[in-house]
């Protein structure tokens, strides 16, 4: 396993690999062993506080970094389900308003911000309802993660043999995303880019990034300490392409 981060994740092995949304803050402290290193603290939804050593300045600036752009986008989309709910699900779903609306358990959306504390409620008079698609779960999971703040620990547990939606919905948040994603792979908007730069491991902590339209363009970039790249600069394009992989 290696370094990545992005606005989705934060993985630095052995300490941590998690989304950002499990992240509350993060800071930093002196590292007691010199005066010039510092630890990163990172304190998780549930309490838990990780410390990471030894992160170079150029990885600590990425990291905080990924981590801004996450916030900002999940403020916007807090601020688009407060002004027009329906419109955001609509947004996020691709569902057109007749097929919310249709829902056996209602989002209670139409009006406001009205019974969106409730956005799903266990109901047993639907308990054999179909499997909903499992990209359709995944974008309901993702209206409830941005309705809680990000922690979704104290959702309502899905009850034994309910297929109602609130279940299903519960299953996928509780048990990961293996069962959503058993019956259908989500392409995501990441999925359809064109790639930027080919990326190849070469040695420990060593990557080779290549231009794909002209292979005499390539770097080495080494994630050690320190970070670095040989186009000399030190946050390029290419340490955070490596980075994002």
């Amino acid at each position: 396993m290696k370094l990545k981060i992005n606005e989705q994740l934060l993985c630095v092995p052995p300490f941590i690999s998690t989304s950002w949304d499990q992240v509350s803050s993060m800071e930093t402290e002196k590292d007691p062993s010199s005066a010039e290193k510092l630890i990163l603290m990172v304190h998780l939804s549930d309490g838990k506080v990780i410390k990471i050593p030894d992160l170079d300045s150029s990885l600590l600036e990425i990291i905080f970094a990924a981590h801004l752009k996450h916030l900002e986008k999940s403020g916007t989309q807090k601020e688009e389900l407060s002004k027009s709910p329906a419109a955001f699900i609509q947004n996020l779903t691709g569902l057109s308003p007749d097929q919310i609306a249709s829902f056996p358990i209602k989002l209670g959306m139409s009006n406001g911000m009205e019974g969106a504390e409730n956005i799903l409620q266990h109901n047993s008079a639907q308990g054999d309802a179909p499997d909903l698609p499992a990209e359709l779960i995944q974008k309901i999971v993702s209206i409830a993660q941005i309705m809680a703040g990000g922690d979704l620990n104290d959702f309502p547990k899905a009850e034994p043999h309910c297929n109602c939606m609130h279940c299903q919905v519960a299953r996928a948040i509780h048990n990961g995303e293996e069962r959503v994603k058993e019956d259908e792979e989500t392409v995501c908007d990441e999925d359809l880019k064109f790639r930027t730069w080919d990326i190849a491991q070469s040695g420990e902590k060593l990557y080779t990034v290549t231009n794909p339209l002209d292979s005499e363009e390539h770097y080495n970039v080494f994630l050690g300490s320190p970070v670095g790249c040989t186009c000399g600069e030190s946050h390029c394009e290419h340490i955070r392409a490596v980075l994002s992989s």
